[in-house]
């Protein structure tokens, strides 16, 4: 048979452009297979999707070491997880209440009471929470809010006490919200019902050393807060109460205690080194016992920890004006009443309550004038300074003292000091 070869060979354009096309789309599959393999069959995950339990096991191995920002962080990832689970929203209160951030406290351990109403265990949480937060709000001036949420700590303690009889939590929250109420045979006997059902628990031996704290029993307070030391070895609340307690028996009575409460406020720190109370604790410290370079130091670090903390801010304003320099001392204590103001109003609250932080704030007041008369700005500040103080408490006798070094400088102009 005859074939016309010479046909066959030829070749329309259009086909050798599929046939370029081709070519190059297999070069392109070739040089970025990995690439294509990758789009078309995604890879594994590189770590697998956590777990609430996870997230628990680690916030106890972070608790454990002293670590607590943290184990929070961790308890409220798993609570994200599992919305359910008392364990969980009790150790989380619990711990937000040792960080005094009680109102937080208070609202997860009200969501373990709701879930679990006859659970011995979230009704004690309950009552620590309601207990703290009280004790906070009294002793920011607002007492009359506070007495409510005692009688209510009283009232979820008894609950948990009934619904198990020997759980010693129940009794030892029981024992420190009768000592906030100077009820102090009930809270004795909490305390003690507490330690005979089991001595060996961290919170009922932080409970007892707080009854004998708020007693006035120094020594006893030490001494179960290094019992309960024993069970929470880097717990940073606990060094912090023992270096207050070894700081007022310095203080009054054996002074060799002075260098315990430097060291547990050390070791405080060395667990949290951003742990603002026991920077302003140390601080507060060395002012007590006359080292002021020491203390300015350490309160400065406390104020560079966090600016919004008014403890500290005033406590290193105090410091500036012991070292005569005025200047910082004026700028530190208008920055620490105006934090005071807006952590708990105190220029409203402080008219007619006592407490602590109100005698701070009028300390502040009266203090900032004395630093203005020293840099003889009485007119223009020393003045409504003093007001401010004679406001909240007319009878205030530092203010009255510097109204009338005010008005003796209108006559005879006051040198400044030079600082140290």
């Amino acid at each position: 048979m005859y074939l016309d070869r010479s046909r066959s060979r030829q070749t329309s354009p259009r086909r050798i452009v599929i046939l370029i096309i081709l070519i190059v789309a297999g070069l392109f599959v070739i040089a970025n297979q990995n690439a294509l393999r990758q789009q078309l069959i995604p890879p594994p995950t590189p770590t697998a999707t956590r777990t609430a339990r996870s997230y628990v096991v680690e916030a106890q191995s972070l608790a454990e070491a002293g670590k607590i920002d943290e184990a929070i962080g961790s308890y409220i990832q798993a609570t994200a997880l599992d919305s359910a689970n008392i364990d969980v929203l009790i150790e989380l209160s619990r711990l937000l209440a040792l960080t005094q951030r009680t109102d937080d406290a208070l609202q997860w351990a009200l969501r373990a009471a709701q879930l679990a109403p006859q659970s011995a265990r979230a009704k004690a949480a309950l009552a620590m929470a309601l207990d703290w937060n009280a004790a906070s709000l009294e002793g920011h001036g607002r007492a009359a809010e506070a007495q409510p949420e005692y009688q209510q700590a009283i009232d979820a303690a008894q609950a948990a006490s009934s619904i198990d009889p020997n759980y010693p939590e129940a009794y030892a929250y029981l024992a420190e919200t009768y000592a906030d109420l100077n009820r102090w045979a009930e809270a004795i006997d909490a305390a003690q019902k507490a330690v005979d059902l089991n001595p060996n628990r961290v919170d009922v031996q932080r409970a007892l050393g707080y009854v004998r704290e708020s007693q006035g029993n120094y020594s006893g307070a030490a001494q179960a807060y290094e019992q309960a030391l024993q069970f929470a070895p880097n717990l940073p609340y606990l060094y912090i109460v023992l270096g207050r307690n070894y700081r007022v028996i310095a203080s009054v009575s054996d002074a060799s205690r002075y260098q315990k409460a430097i060291d547990a406020f050390k070791h405080a720190i060395a667990l949290d080194p951003k742990n603002v109370v026991a920077y302003d604790e140390l601080g507060w410290t060395y002012y007590n016992f006359d080292q002021l370079t020491e203390a300015q130091k350490a309160l400065e670090q406390a104020v560079a920890i966090d600016p919004q903390s008014w403890s500290a801010a005033e406590h290193l304003a105090v410091t500036y004006y012991s070292r005569r320099n005025y200047e910082d001392a004026s700028i530190t204590f208008k920055t620490a009443i105006g934090l005071m103001n807006q952590s708990f109003d105190g220029d409203h609250y402080c008219v007619t309550s006592i407490s602590r932080a109100c005698d701070r704030l009028i300390e502040a007041y009266y203090t900032l004038g004395l630093s203005f008369y020293y840099l003889s700005q009485c007119e223009t500040e020393s003045y409504p300074a003093f007001q401010k103080a004679l406001v909240l408490r007319p009878d205030e006798p530092n203010a009255k003292f510097g109204v009338q070094l005010c008005n003796d400088a209108l006559i005879t102009p006051t040198p400044t000091p030079k600082p140290k």
